[in-house]
């Protein structure tokens, strides 16, 4: 292919339009393209002047988007110039390098759109570039891309924990419950992990009106403390939750009193407790009864279980206050110790159980994100930069989160 040709190829396929080719070369199955700046580049970097002379030249060489699989090289010499105009001197920016990195602007464009579809190992390994290369690329992106948050945007948030490695270590996470995009992480999950951002809110997120979380003492003091304007919001999967564990504790007291006597109740059925009675087909109905009947305190436990999932479904607030006090009196009458402990927490939660109903919000959404993190963890099998891991995070509502 002639010189006059390849120019033109530079320009249309790698956008380089303010370069002039001298020479290309193929050497060890690499594309070499020499080139010199055109003119209209030659000016001082400070004042713009034209009006420059040359104090120093070297031979820089960047990478250029691969041809295939092919890697592709530009060699460019540039200058240091003296202005006539200002007397700086200052060495001429390249307007399609990327600072003092030795790639173009497409390049790392390339790179960025490869990050989007597989990891950034598997990136490294098809550009031949080390790893860490193709991370400070992705990370710088993402800086920018994240560096501002719309708090005015900001209605309904969600907060909850997950752990980042073992040894109890954990990290919050902050979720735009309208957006489904998480906008803080911080390592860490007590009042003063979470307070600089709570601190944020209060100055700038005017219109936040409602936190979900689970019954956590930390965020509940935090958030009362630094923002007492903004209601919180139990989640109404962790309270069922909650309610599962307690009637599980009295399944298991009441197996193992009842094991003492040679008998056998609740083995292997722990499933049957924690499913929604009218989910379970007729045989698991029919094998529950059957539980209910030898055991009276099981069939209690599960009644009060059962009872608590219409507190979501009531038609008002002040329904729902009322069918919330009944339900506490009852289990505090049941005599089982376990739902007498979840009813002395339910109603030491007793407001932000009942704010529910000014604010209809959930954890679900911050759960479901919460498995895509821990996708994320494993596909780069734990992350040693805590920055870039945040940033992924800030990013992980638009990446479609890959498994090496």
């Amino acid at each position: 292919m002639p010189t006059s040709k390849f120019a033109k190829f530079l320009y249309l396929g790698f956008g380089l339009k303010d370069v002039i080719l001298k020479s290309f070369n193929i050497i060890d199955n690499i594309f070499i393209f020499r080139c010199a700046l055109k003119k209209s580049v030659k000016r001082c970097s400070k004042c713009h002047s034209c009006e420059v002379r040359i104090k120093e030249t070297k031979m820089r060489c960047l990478r250029m988007v691969p041809l295939g699989s092919t890697k592709c090289l530009l060699e460019i010499t540039v200058h240091k110039f003296k202005c006539n105009s200002c007397a700086s001197s200052s060495w001429v920016k390249l307007p399609f390098s990327v600072g003092k990195l030795p790639m173009t602007k497409s390049f790392v464009r390339y790179v960025l759109s490869l990050v989007k579809l597989t990891t950034v190992k598997s990136v490294a390994g098809f550009l031949g570039v080390q790893w860490k290369t193709v991370k400070n690329i992705h990370k710088d992106w993402l800086k920018d891309k994240h560096k501002k948050i719309r708090y005015k945007d900001l209605i309904y948030l969600s907060v909850d924990e997950f752990s980042i490695r073992r040894g109890h270590t954990y990290m919050t996470v902050f979720l735009d419950i309208r957006t489904g995009r998480i906008i803080y992480a911080v390592e860490g999950r007590s009042v003063e992990d979470i307070q600089p951002f709570l601190e944020r809110l209060s100055r700038k997120a005017h219109n936040l009106k409602a936190i979900a979380m689970d019954m956590s003492r930390s965020y509940i003091a935090a958030v009362k403390e630094y923002i007492p304007h903004v209601s919180i919001v139990f989640d109404r999967f962790h309270v069922q939750k909650l309610l599962n564990e307690a009637l599980d504790t009295v399944r298991k007291n009441e197996r193992e009193k009842y094991q003492k006597e040679g008998l056998n109740i609740g083995q292997g059925e722990r499933f049957l407790f924690f499913r929604n009675f009218e989910n379970l087909d007729k045989d698991e109905q029919v094998r529950l009864k059957r539980l209910f009947e030898l055991n009276e305190i099981l069939a209690k436990a599960h009644v009060l279980k059962e009872q608590f999932r219409q507190f979501w479904e009531k038609r008002s607030k002040k329904e729902a206050a009322r069918f919330l006090l009944r339900w506490i009196m009852t289990a505090f009458l049941s005599g089982i110790a376990a739902m007498e402990k979840i009813a002395s927490t339910i109603l030491a939660h007793y407001e932000g159980l009942l704010n529910y109903y000014d604010h209809p919000i959930s954890n679900g959404q911050i759960e479901g994100t919460n498995n895509k993190i821990k996708v994320l963890k494993r596909s780069a099998y734990g992350y040693r930069d805590m920055e870039y891991f945040k940033l992924l995070l800030l990013d992980l509502h638009e990446k479609s989160v890959q498994v090496v």
